[in-house]
């Protein structure tokens, strides 16, 4: 009968193989199949990522409405208060502070057409309309109005009076052509977030941003329109032609601009 010690002595090597094989297959410290670059290999960081989403923007209007001389003061006031009437009902917001979209100006004025009657006026009034691009001057719309007033008492009521038989081809000129349907721009915001992982920081993607978006055919302008540095997100306000895109503003902003790495959400 053979002793433990020999059996002990027969096993020995074959138990030590089996050991060392099982070693010799797995790397220390890892368990899921992970491997890791070796010494001296280098890791290529992941691009950040910046998610965006965007809603479209109530056009800004500015209104300019001068008399043709010193006399017609009076009856370009009244084509004023038209206007301004007519343009709200567009849902357009008037600025005067120079940051317009378009720009609405209006030459008013009056001539004398009859005052046979001595102290009866009647006055024939126009209302040269012109509708322009407000970044670059392009022409969009225009149109002379003009208008006759019965004999009126007195020279003020006349003034008013062909005020008021004008009143309505200017407010159904202003709905025809001041409209989004017929203006051919699109105001756009867009926000973006994690803009503290650009390189450089948030005020260099801001920057760049803004340059790049500027540079995209058929944009006019684009401007930061907000920013929260402790979220961490930025809001642009961008003007452009909507031909330009037909299959979406948003969309052309993230294809064509790969190195922003934009995201919609």
């Amino acid at each position: 009968m053979k002793t433990n010690l020999h059996i002990r002595s027969l096993l020995g090597p074959a138990l030590a193989a089996v050991v060392a094989a099982g070693c010799a297959s797995v790397k220390p410290g890892i368990s899921d199949g992970t491997t890791f670059p070796s010494e001296g290999q280098t890791v290529t960081p992941v691009p950040a990522t910046y998610t965006v989403s965007s809603q479209t923007e109530i056009m800004k209007i500015s209104l300019k409405v001068d008399p043709a001389d010193e006399k017609a003061a009076g009856f370009a006031s009244q084509v004023r208060e038209t206007a301004i009437g007519a343009l709200r009902d567009r849902k357009f917001k008037i600025v005067t502070d120079g940051t317009e979209d378009i720009r609405l100006g209006i030459k008013a004025g009056t001539s004398l057409y009859d005052n046979s009657a001595d102290t009866y006026y009647t006055l024939d009034g126009t209302a040269a309309m012109r509708l322009d691009d407000a970044v670059n001057g392009r022409l969009l719309a225009e149109e002379t109005i003009r208008g006759r007033n019965k004999a009126s008492l007195g020279m003020e009521k006349a003034v008013r009076a062909v005020a008021e038989a004008m009143k309505p081809a200017i407010v159904s000129w202003i709905a025809a052509k001041v409209t989004p349907e017929q203006i051919p721009l699109e105001a756009r915001t867009l926000r973006i977030t994690n803009t503290d992982r650009y390189n450089g920081g948030e005020s260099v993607f801001i920057q760049d941003f803004v340059q790049a978006m500027s540079k995209m055919d058929g944009v006019l302008r684009c401007e930061t329109e907000a920013r929260d540095g402790a979220a961490k997100t930025a809001a642009f306000r961008v003007l452009y032609r909507r031909e330009k895109y037909p299959q979406g503003f948003i969309h052309a902003v993230v294809n064509q601009n790969p190195a922003f790495n934009l995201v919609l959400q």
